[in-house]
């Protein structure tokens, strides 16, 4: 395995995990993940499957930081969305 893959591989792993674990905030914020990813996206010699795979980690990444699911909840904000999506059940269920 190259330095490139295991770098891929390692960040496929943790960054997830860093991002929503049993934390109260990220352990290494969405800025870091995204600064490794764009490191390994300047590197020329990235083969079809590197590059769409480093693609479909800034996606993932995207995704985190366009719902917070790396931020923690108030409790307010927490039981609003309880109950935006047991009204969002009923009305799909009527």
């Amino acid at each position: 395995m190259t330095f490139v893959e295991q770098e891929i591989a390692h960040i496929a792993r943790v960054m997830p995990q860093s991002l929503v674990g049993d934390f109260e905030e990220a352990v290494m914020g969405p800025a870091y993940w995204r600064r490794r990813l764009h490191a390994l996206l300047k590197q020329n010699h990235l083969t079809h499957v590197q590059l769409v795979t480093v693609d479909t980690l800034l996606r993932q990444l995207d995704g985190f930081e366009a719902i917070g699911r790396w931020m923690p909840q108030s409790s307010k904000a927490e039981r609003m969305t309880v109950r935006s999506r047991r009204e969002a059940q009923a009305s799909a269920a009527v």
